[in-house]
């Protein structure tokens, strides 16, 4: 595959910086996030390949043959659809997988979850159109493909046999398999074992409640809670809760609806329990391995799941305009006390949380301005925009007498602090309000 990296002549520009600061943006400043995240999605498979070379003593011959098996087939999509190779390689959860395999605890060649590949592989196929046959491994039971589905089977091999509209799915040794159709750009599923992903209404993003790769296998918060289950979800209303905190969105804020919605791709469902039992409610979380996706336990109310939504939209936003343009050169070191944790931050949760209550303090407050909404529901957003604005006060000074900021950093905290200044007076300590998430910042 080609490498296209986003170089220096691919930064953001003053003005860029300058929207982004204030938790705008711009088409041209989301294309450019958007183009920085597919440079680095293409680096680090790069990297994982030039990794096998290296210790290809370690990497049985029949595993690497596969991996170039497959990486043939993903050059062969390239060449005949470069954006559906684009759109499958930029998926959450092919972020997720790429992590494990390149982290130093994944230990050499077959100990990597490699395999996987495969799948990538062939979902960036199925959506070029590219024909193929090829045998694919499940991983526990179940064949993920990112972005279109899941076909469980207790078989330990599927063969995958595709054309340009159509593919079948048949497991070793079983009789009927899933038939897979391509029809307008989207990929739907039927048969035995097979699962496809839900829409969201009004987008292209997806309620990923299938991926195995959707969540850190750690869990998410103190209560360690895993992604929810299909079973789970079904029963919930996330999609009544989302067609609403869309239409909240775009009444309240049409341009941080339509920067949402370019910038989302999955929503995934957290289970409410840890694997110890202990519950959690209000919990959301992004990964900077997987920007575009927003990890979160059922909200309660349409307007909860929107402030879920800018609130990680804004993580994600940063985490790629970090890795553009550097912001900080700050250590691992928690030396900061702010009003929405009780431990200490290193300087970059410092920074990845102010910048999301700002963003928040600016929702509040519109929702709190809007006509025809319930007096209660406008006093609750009115408190929670104070709360913000007062907690982003307290942190705007440590950011700026940090001696851990870029010159690019200082100007953007410096465009923060103007944002700030116009939300209104900040009077009385910062309190916490509001559900943060259960690390404050991305990870």
């Amino acid at each position: 595959m080609t490498v296209r990296r986003v170089d220096a002549n691919g930064a953001p520009a003053p003005a860029a910086l300058a929207r982004l600061a204030r938790t705008r943006s711009a088409p041209a400043d989301l294309d450019l996030l958007l183009r920085g995240l597919h440079s680095r999605r293409l680096i680090l498979l790069k990297s994982l390949l030039t990794g096998l070379d290296r210790s290809a003593y370690a990497v049985p011959a029949a595993v690497r043959a596969r991996f170039e098996e497959h990486w043939r087939l993903l050059e062969r999509a390239e060449e005949r659809d470069p954006a559906a190779v684009r759109e499958t390689l930029d998926y959450p959860s092919v972020g997720t997988w790429l992590a494990r395999a390149l982290a130093p605890a994944a230990g050499p060649g077959p100990a990597r979850p490699l395999g996987h590949f495969g799948a990538v592989a062939a979902a960036a196929a199925l959506r070029a159109g590219t024909p193929c046959a090829l045998t694919l491994a499940p991983r526990g039971g179940l064949l993920a493909l990112p972005g279109i589905g899941v076909l469980a089977t207790s078989a330990p091999a599927v063969r995958l046999t595709a054309r340009a509209h159509t593919a079948h799915l048949r497991p070793e040794g079983r009789g009927a398999g899933a038939v897979l159709l391509r029809t307008g750009g989207r990929i739907h599923g039927t048969g035995p074992g097979w699962h496809g992903l839900r829409r969201l209404p009004g987008t292209t993003a997806l309620l990923d409640d299938l991926d195995p790769y959707r969540a850190p296998p750690e869990g998410i918060g103190r209560a360690a809670l895993p992604p929810a289950l299909r079973s789970a979800t079904a029963a919930e209303p996330w999609l009544r809760l989302w067609r609403s905190a869309l239409a909240l969105l775009r009444a309240t804020d049409p341009s941080r609806a339509a920067e949402t919605t370019a910038l989302l791709r999955c929503l995934v469902p957290l289970a409410r329990a840890g694997p110890h039992g202990q519950g959690a409610r209000g919990v959301s979380a992004t990964f900077r391995a997987a920007p575009g996706a927003v990890l979160a336990t059922l909200p309660g109310t349409a307007a909860e799941l929107a402030a879920v939504l800018v609130h990680e939209t804004q993580h994600s936003k940063l985490a790629v305009l970090h890795d553009l343009l550097p912001l900080h050169h700050a250590g691992p070191y928690a030396a900061y006390r702010v009003a929405w944790r009780t431990d200490p931050r290193p300087l970059a949760g410092v920074l990845q949380g102010t910048y999301a209550h700002l963003a928040l303090a600016d929702f509040w407050g519109r929702v709190a301005e809007r006509a025809g909404l319930p007096a209660g529901t406008r006093s609750t957003a009115r408190a929670r925009h104070d709360s913000y604005r007062r907690q982003v006060a307290e942190a705007l000074p440590l950011l700026l007498e940090s001696n851990e900021l870029t010159p690019a950093g200082v100007e953007f905290a410096t465009g923060m602090r103007a944002h700030h200044a116009g939300l209104g007076r900040t009077t009385g300590p910062a309190t916490a309000l509001g559900g943060p998430s259960p690390f404050g910042d991305v990870r």
